[in-house]
């Protein structure tokens, strides 16, 4: 199994490996998050060195529309 695709709920996911289990780019990846759609990065050490919850990013793309709502800052409700 490819090392980027391999699912884990602990640990850290970098840019490439969310983009290939999402099937989606990287910009949309950028735009999710300024939407609050999508988590953001947990650790970010100048602009190549960025990575993200495994667990957090696991649970979005089980149900990315549930994470969206219990993350929804507009309604002023967070689980």
């Amino acid at each position: 199994m490819d090392r980027s695709v391999r699912q884990q709920t602990h640990g850290l996911y970098a840019q490439a490996c969310i983009t290939v289990r999402g099937n989606f780019s990287k910009s949309h990846l950028y735009s999710l998050i300024a939407k609050g759609h999508f988590p953001k990065p947990v650790i970010r050490y100048g602009t190549r060195f960025t990575r993200w919850s495994a667990a957090e990013v696991e649970a979005w793309l089980a149900d990315p529309q549930g994470w969206i709502n219990q993350h929804d800052k507009t309604t002023g409700v967070q689980s």
